[in-house]
């Protein structure tokens, strides 16, 4: 007896709810509900428990002596591939079937702008008709989100020098900011949070959110976990000098893949010179150094890192 096929819209109630579960993300909850009626009405609406970006939380540093606010914006990455029968007419002929990758922030209102991948100040008032189609339907292009990266703006509007981590995680709503090389917490709700110092013995240079928990690196390359108890523990030792640790390094970590990266921007005067990326060993607690990204790709910025 030959299988029955059974239509799209007529897939088992219980077999959708499982398959809703596990999306994650705003975008992939809006496309599975865009497919029919019945799978629209076997997953709710993403539900944003978090609050809403931007928000403002307020630090205070040993030095000045008064209290300022600041900003945090959040954007999302997403790599938008075309289908592969693309009307010629609705894009130029010298547009990349690979896709485009667009950076979107969501403003106070819910309406998003669209940023450059690689500025987080950089906003694009136009598409170019030269690369991108003259209709954006998303319902028929490939959305994969790759990275959220936040950035943190003074009262002024000025970007700031300061590195921050959010985790969204319900356990442990948190968020943590390295500034002036001390880092510090605060909770993430609906109000104005005071952000207070954790340690004071290291200089941190930045710090990110895995897996519900920050982990923080010192300038020497020691890097510790955080856990919501605000307890540290060391998983990683300093990097040996000869691997290129100097007063003119720039550290930044980033997840990708599953493991923790640490990349280092080896500067002279204003300009990078070489970079170095290190995987973190977590059994022996130290940096193991790449000798290639395997097929990654890194986009380091002045404040925040991310992998494509």
């Amino acid at each position: 007896m030959a299988d029955r096929v059974v239509p799209w819209n007529n897939l088992p109630t219980d077999l959708l709810e499982a398959v809703g579960k596990r999306l994650k993300t705003k975008t992939d909850v809006s496309r599975f509900r865009a497919i029919c009626r019945s799978w629209r009405s076997s997953v709710p609406p993403f539900d944003q428990k978090q609050p809403r970006f931007p928000i403002r939380i307020m630090m205070k540093l040993p030095f000045p002596v008064n209290c300022f606010f600041l900003t945090i914006t959040e954007d999302t990455v997403y790599h938008l591939v075309p289908p592969p029968n693309i009307n010629s007419d609705d894009s130029a002929s010298t547009s990349s079937t690979r896709g485009w990758v667009v950076r979107l922030r969501e403003g106070e209102s819910g309406e998003p702008s669209m940023l450059h991948p690689l500025s987080s100040s950089f906003h694009l008032k136009r598409l170019p008709k030269s690369v991108f189609p003259k209709r954006l339907n998303l319902l028929e292009f490939r959305v994969f989100e790759l990275a959220k990266t936040y950035t943190m703006y003074h009262s002024d509007h000025s970007v700031s020098s300061y590195r921050v981590a959010i985790s969204l995680s319900p356990d442990w709503p948190a968020i943590m900011v390295v500034a002036a090389g001390k880092l510090y917490h605060c909770k993430l709700g609906p109000d104005i949070e005071m952000c207070t110092m954790v340690d004071t013995s290291e200089v941190f240079e930045d710090v990110i959110c895995f897996e519900g928990k920050f982990y923080a690196v010192c300038h020497n390359g020691t890097a510790v976990v955080v856990d919501p108890s605000l307890e540290m523990t060391l998983i990683a030792s300093p990097i040996s000098p000869d691997h290129g640790s100097s007063v003119h390094c720039v550290k930044n970590l980033v997840e990708s893949l599953g493991e923790i990266l640490l990349v280092e921007r080896h500067r002279r005067y204003l300009f990078p010179v070489k970079f170095r990326v290190y995987k973190l060993n977590a059994v022996e607690r130290k940096w193991v150094e790449m000798e290639g990204l395997d097929g990654r790709i890194l986009r380091v910025g002045k404040n925040n890192c991310c992998f494509f």
